[in-house]
Order: C-alpha cells, then sequence, then structure tokens
C-alpha cells in the first residue's frame, strides 16, 4: 500500500515538472470613465502585477476609440507600470458609451518543452469615454427595499444627464397599488449639469399602508420625460396558503402537502401546520405537517401523512391550522379548504390482465363444460 501510494506521489512529481502553470496577472485600474470633452488629453497610470519576475508580457490597445490612445511602453518584463495618454478629438459623431480595451497578455516561449502552443493568459482593462447626446438628455436610477408594515422604505433616486445641455428639474416619486396612485413624494427643484449626476433620497413612511406589493415611479419632466421603477413590498407577520394537496386516494396512507409563502420582512421560524378533515363538522382525522422556517417572503412545502382507508368516496371539508413565530412573537392563521377522496385507478396495463384472465376464464369454463358433456354423452 505504501508502494502504491509513492509510486502515486513520484507520478504526480513528474507530471508537474513538465507542466507549465500560468502566473497571476493582473492590472489596475480595471476601469476609467471619461466625459467626452473636445480635445481632451488625459495620462492614466497602469500598475500591471506578474509573479514571474523573468515572464515578458506584451500590452496592446483594441476595439473603439483605438487610434486616440498612446502607450509610453508595449511591453514589460515581470511587475511594472506604463501611461496610456488618451487624445480625444474634436468631435465624436455616435453619442453613448464608447468603450476602449488596453490588454496585458503574457508572451508564451514556444521552443520550452511542455508549453501549451498558441495559449497565453490575458487580461484587460477598460477605459469608457461617454460621449453626451444633442441637447438635453436625463437617464434615473431608482432603488428602494422591503420592509415590514410601520418601517420606513428610503428610495435613492440618481439623475445622471448626458445630454450637452445642463437642466433643471423637479423630480417626483409615485407610489402605485397596481393601478390606483397611492401618494406622491416630491423633490426641491435641481440643477443637473452636462454630463453631471446627483443623487437624491427620499423616506415614505408606511404606518397607514396595508401590506402588500407596490411600485414606485420616479419622473423628470424636462420636455421629455425620464422615468425609473422599482418594485417593493410591506410585509406583517403572516404565512399565506398558496396550494394543497386537492385530491388523495383511498385505502393506504397518503401524504398532504401544503405549499406557504411568508408575507414578512423577517425570519420566520417553527411553521407548521395542524390539518383537521370534517365530517358534517365532525372531526374524521386531525394530524400535524414537517415544521420549517422561512426566510423574509419565501415559498416552501409542508407534509403531513394520514390513513385513508376508513374514508369513502367524495368531497370534505378540512381545516388548515398555521402556527408560526417570528422575532419572539408566536401567530396563527386557518383556513378551510375542500378536499376530493378518489377511489384508486385502474391502471391501464393492470386493467388489460384483468380483462385477458377473465377471458382465459371463461374459455377454460367453456372447454371443461365441453369435455364434460361429451363424455356424458357418450355413455
Amino acid at each position: 500500500m505504501i508502494k502504491r501510494l509513492l509510486q502515486i506521489f513520484i507520478l504526480i512529481i513528474i507530471i508537474l515538472s513538465f507542466t507549465n502553470i500560468s502566473s497571476a496577472l493582473g492590472a489596475s485600474p480595471a476601469v476609467v470613465n471619461i466625459n467626452f470633452e473636445p480635445g481632451l488629453e488625459v495620462n492614466i497610470l497602469y500598475i500591471v502585477f506578474e509573479d514571474d519576475p523573468e515572464k515578458e508580457l506584451k500590452i496592446y490597445v483594441t476595439d473603439d476609440l483605438a487610434e486616440y490612445v498612446e502607450l509610453s511602453k508595449n511591453k514589460l518584463v515581470g511587475s511594472g507600470t506604463f501611461v496610456a495618454t488618451l487624445k480625444l478629438p474634436d468631435y465624436i459623431e455616435k453619442p453613448g458609451k464608447h468603450v476602449i480595451r488596453i490588454r496585458i497578455e503574457e508572451k508564451i516561449d514556444e521552443e520550452l518543452v511542455g508549453t501549451a502552443v498558441g495559449t497565453s493568459v490575458s487580461i484587460g482593462a477598460a477605459i469608457v469615454v461617454h460621449v453626451p447626446s444633442p441637447g438635453k438628455y436625463l437617464e434615473l436610477e431608482l432603488d428602494s427595499h422591503d420592509v415590514n408594515v410601520g418601517e420606513p422604505v428610503e428610495f435613492h433616486l440618481k439623475i445622471i444627464s448626458k445630454g450637452t445641455e445642463d437642466i433643471n428639474a423637479t423630480p417626483i416619486i409615485d407610489i402605485m397599488s397596481g393601478t390606483n396612485l397611492i401618494e406622491t413624494l416630491s423633490f426641491k427643484e435641481r440643477e443637473i449639469k452636462s454630463q453631471g449626476e446627483i443623487e437624491l433620497k427620499k423616506i415614505l413612511n408606511t404606518t397607514n399602508y396595508n401590506p402588500g406589493k407596490y411600485k414606485a415611479i420616479a419622473l423628470v419632466d424636462y420636455g421629455k420625460i425620464a422615468q425609473a421603477e422599482s418594485d417593493f413590498k410591506i410585509g406583517e407577520l403572516i404565512i399565506n396558503i398558496i396550494n394543497y394537496t386537492e385530491k388523495i386516494v383511498i385505502g393506504k396512507i397518503e401524504s398532504f402537502d401544503i405549499e406557504i409563502e411568508s408575507g414578512w420582512n423577517n425570519y420566520i421560524d417553527g411553521a407548521s401546520a395542524q390539518v383537521t378533515i370534517l365530517n358534517d363538522s365532525e372531526p374524521l382525522v386531525s394530524f400535524k405537517t414537517s415544521s420549517t422556517g422561512l426566510t423574509p417572503w419565501e415559498k416552501k412545502t409542508i407534509t403531513g401523512f394520514f390513513d385513508t382507508s376508513n374514508f369513502t368516496k367524495g368531497i370534505y371539508d378540512a381545516n388548515i391550522s398555521l402556527v408560526y413565530y417570528g422575532k419572539e412573537r408566536g401567530k396563527s392563521t386557518s383556513e378551510m379548504i375542500k378536499v376530493e377522496f378518489v377511489e384508486a385507478e385502474i391502471k391501464p396495463m393492470l386493467l388489460v390482465l384483468i380483462i385477458a384472465g377473465i377471458i382465459v376464464l371463461v374459455v377454460v369454463v367453456i372447454f371443461v363444460t365441453r369435455y364434460f358433456l361429451k363424455r356424458k354423452h357418450r355413455r
């Protein structure tokens, strides 16, 4: 056994000795954002990290606007630095994002034994040039978060100018429940400089709100309408039953599944159900399901088992009583449902076998009957 392990260890060492293991390669900064200005000149210092001090690296520029970038070096040996000088033209026709790629690539010595031909480690850094749209142009970003009833919702609204002109605007946030406008939150008038951005916040008091799903719509009218949306939920300590077993087969131990969903924005512990099946308001059987915890707004299935042998075909009333705990508070909810008990279906193959068996039995009976009739006749 020891000899076998030693052979495996030696084999691994031999394999590693003939394998070219790529070194770690990195560069900083990864992304540089620049707002376009006619004739703008920017020097960007890049720091390159390479574990192998003898590894040769080549540096080059690709993609959009690459012709406007000059590199102080086009190669390095090991770690080092270089400068990328961006000299923008007086005019770029197409507005929007223009991405320039700075590529840093390990040079492979293909004469070395064990080197994978044509493969090398390559990384990229990006210079993103933002060219403004003519005139006025805004983009909005709106963020919100889920809460429980009575807790505040904090909205963050980012207003980004991507046009060539400054804008004065008065943002608003409409709070919607379905198609109904519930409330409007208004901001002061703000100036947004060309290619500038501002971030605003607003607090929504949910004390008088009902639990449920809501939508926030941010609007800025600057001659055009800029809009952004964010969905949020207001929760309460409740578990909703969203599905359950509706048909149960008679004559065996059956499972009963209940799909539940948390309506709370905190953890719910120890959620389980007591299921009671009734006949004319009289309990026939009662059983408990498994217990589970629920993260905020999570859906899960809990399951119980019971004997259906004493039931007859038909529809029965049943009561599902849920018990659960949240933040050391216990709560229960109940829901009346209807469950159908059905007889087991005969499978097609089994039905074929039964019919075949009946046919064989009939043939045998006919054959035996004829046999005895003939014998009797001969006598």
